[in-house]
């Protein structure tokens, strides 16, 4: 019998006979056993405590980045194509799928697409405004925003997708302004005028109300036979005595004595 290998668990060179080959490979094949056992046991301990440091990605929230733009203002002719309309417009920008970084490339690129397409609008609407209505070509771009081409205008180039919402307002040319200028400085004066006139009664009728004037101030005079019915009535008779009564028959004999002189 070939001796034993021993604990050193060395592998038999070439020249070792059969029996231990054998042996030593049972050998290994029992330490593998043992050390796939105890590697189960320890993963399966391990796992619980791995579980808590695993890194786990949640969800992505959708952010939306919003910016504001106000690009130069449009000229549109009025009625007459005579003057023009200014349209200035304050455009609403926002995305959730746009990063941050790129949001203001992707602004600059699709704002002259709605630019002209506001001014497509205003030139279709200015057409039949007189020059001196701008609220007038105010109310007709608001319904035709509202009937043809409700906002918000949606904008997309690849993935990326965005929203944008256009606040309009209107203003006269300057050489109108100046044309109706002493128009509404006579307006604004006349309307001052009226104001006053008016504040004037409330304060007079207020002031009548708190402090009346005294009754004899307001009672006409009454004439002195009376007012009215009475006073139209004429007064009746004033009777005397009979003829048979005392005071009648009563003669005085000698006259009234004159009054005593008084003393020096």
């Amino acid at each position: 019998m070939p001796p034993d290998p021993g604990p050193t668990g060395r592998r038999p060179g070439p020249g070792t006979p059969v029996g231990a080959r054998r042996r030593w490979a049972g050998r290994a094949r029992a330490l593998g056993d043992a050390a796939r056992r105890r590697v189960r046991r320890f993963w399966a301990g391990a796992q619980p405590a791995l579980r808590g440091l695993w890194w786990t990605e949640e969800p992505a929230t959708p952010v939306t980045t919003v910016d504001r733009r106000q690009p130069e203002q449009l000229v549109v002719p009025a009625q007459g194509q005579v003057y023009v309309f200014g349209v200035r417009a304050t455009y609403t920008w926002s995305s959730e799928t746009a990063r941050p970084e790129l949001f203001g490339w992707y602004v600059d690129y699709f704002q002259p697409q709605a630019t002209q397409r506001l001014h497509r609008l205003a030139v279709r609407c200015a057409a039949e405004v007189p020059p001196h209505r701008p609220r007038d070509l105010l109310a007709a771009l608001t319904a035709a925003l509202a009937e043809h081409d409700p906002p918000p205008w949606a904008y997309a180039r690849g993935d990326v997708t965005f929203t944008c919402e256009p606040d309009v307002t209107v203003h006269l040319d300057e050489r109108v302004r100046r044309l109706l200028q002493p128009y509404w400085e006579q307006r604004i004066a006349l309307e001052c005028e009226r104001d006053l006139a008016r504040r004037r009664a409330e304060y007079a009728a207020e002031r009548h109300r708190r402090d009346p004037p005294p009754p004899d101030a307001t009672e006409p005079e009454r004439p002195p036979g009376g007012t009215g019915r009475a006073a139209a009535r004429p007064a009746p008779p004033r009777r005397g005595p009979r003829p048979d009564a005392p005071a009648e028959m009563f003669m005085p004999l000698n006259p009234l004595l004159p009054p005593p002189t008084p003393d020096p």
